[in-house]
């Protein structure tokens, strides 16, 4: 196993540099940007030597602000060569910064970053918009820092010496928590976790230098940056990408591009499928041939047996098969995965269960639970905890999913009694194993 995502993508850009990596296709599902393994490993190379010119440092912060493209890819893996901690963020609209702004500006401050990265066309749209906006005396401010173009670089002067980290702890970027409920929380993803969970989702999910994967999740969400984004990095898959906003305002596109591309693997949340039924027709379906798709990753929200009864009933004539289904479970402070490819649905006693009790019944009020799959990374250990006492749960009690293992994060950036609480949690007098859990807050 590999030290890192970038030793890994040297290793692939030494054996095969002309592999076509990443595509990124336009709202009608048209090929618009490529890039070969050779062409990225310029491209963040380019990007790696702006960064010691701009007086970026190794372990220095980097927010990056992107919209969905291949220049984020770019950056990312441009950071990484530089040992700059890259922070990816949702990119604030900058007409409408009230919306966007405090969390980005929370982000940037909590990380301590020392610059901003972007495009130049993202770059005009801020400015275009502090102008329109100056007049304005309740317009928030960006953060007083320094914002940098790297889609528009020139070669380095010479050789690009890429870091590689002195341990597998040392921090690879962090992963903010979208911040719904409280301020967000940048996550630390280390080399080692990310070299970890890249692994284990080739084993589980079957990838190789044959896998063609389609996917529109969020690239600076986990599911998108570690999953696809990082995996496909490391020599993963051929991967074809596509703007969220392209999926939302036609869900078509998605299946257009997977049938084009005979796609083998995609990923998606559970809405997706039921917007998929709705906004597409019979006709269109018909003309689809989606026979290679080999998993159907549902994640990053609960997964419903209806809607993927609804799914696959609408597909069926795609050749699509229910086999191909693929829920699994994770978090971003587990460098995503904890479980995958479950395929087990329990019906359960509702009133038992608001009880904290999991009983099996057939009434009909019973509540229907997709299950999202086993546990197969090894040294990996998950517990059902009673949170307020610490104490394992039985077989048939409801519980805290509590895990440990090589993809669990360091801990919350800047927080240190937080991650302590959440990263390194012990079981009850007792019932102490050795472990230090994650604390996931999932029942």
């Amino acid at each position: 196993m590999t030290g890192s995502i970038a030793s890994a993508f040297l290793q692939l850009r030494a054996s095969d540099p002309q592999r076509r990596i990443f595509t990124f296709v336009d709202d009608s599902g048209a090929d618009r940007d490529s890039l070969t393994v050779e062409q990225l490993g310029q491209a963040a190379e380019r990007v790696a030597g702006a960064l010691s010119g701009w007086g970026f440092a190794p372990g220095d912060r980097a927010i990056l602000v992107y919209p969905p493209s291949l220049d984020f890819i770019e950056a990312f893996l441009g950071c990484l060569a530089a040992g700059v901690i890259p922070v990816p963020v949702y990119p604030p609209n900058p007409f409408k910064l009230r919306k966007d702004l405090a969390t980005f500006s929370a982000i940037a401050e909590n990380a301590g970053a020392r610059g901003i990265l972007t495009t130049c066309a993202y770059d005009r749209s801020r400015s275009v918009a502090g102008v329109t906006t100056m007049f304005s005396r309740d317009t928030p401010s960006w953060p007083s820092l320094p914002w940098h173009r790297t889609d528009r670089l020139r070669d380095p002067a010479g050789p690009v010496d890429w870091h590689l980290p002195a341990g597998p702890d040392e921090p690879a970027f962090l992963q903010y928590t979208s911040g719904s409920t409280a301020l967000p929380k940048g996550v630390i993803i280390s080399h080692g976790n990310v070299v970890h969970e890249v692994a284990a989702n080739a084993a589980d999910l079957g990838l190789g230098p044959d896998t063609r994967g389609v996917f529109w999740v969020p690239q600076y969400h986990d599911l998108g940056l570690i999953s696809v984004i990082l995996s496909t990095i490391a020599g993963n898959s051929r991967t074809t990408l596509l703007s969220p906003l392209s999926f939302l305002q036609r869900p078509a596109v998605w299946f257009d591009v997977m049938s084009r591309v005979a796609a083998t693997h995609t990923a998606a949340p559970n809405f997706a499928f039921e917007l998929a039924v709705r906004k597409t027709t019979p006709e269109q379906r018909a003309g689809w041939d989606l026979r290679p798709l080999r998993a159907v990753m549902s994640a990053a929200e609960p997964i419903r047996q209806s809607t993927m009864d609804g799914f696959f009933t609408a597909f069926a004539g795609t050749g699509l098969t229910r086999e191909a289904f693929f829920p699994a479970y994770g978090l971003a402070e587990h460098t995503v995965s904890v479980s995958m490819g479950g395929s087990a649905v329990l019906r359960l006693d509702r009133t038992a269960l608001e009880n904290g009790r999991a009983v099996p019944s057939e009434d009909p009020g019973a509540v229907t639970s997709v299950g999202c799959g086993r546990i197969t990374k090894p040294d990996t250990t998950v517990r059902i905890v009673d949170p307020a006492t610490g104490r394992p749960r039985g077989p048939d009690e409801v519980g805290e999913v509590w895990v440990d293992s090589p993809t669990k994060g360091i801990g919350y950036w800047g927080l240190p009694e937080q991650s302590r609480e959440t990263f390194h949690a012990r079981l009850a007098d007792g019932y102490e194993d050795g472990r230090r859990y994650l604390r996931t807050g999932d029942l």
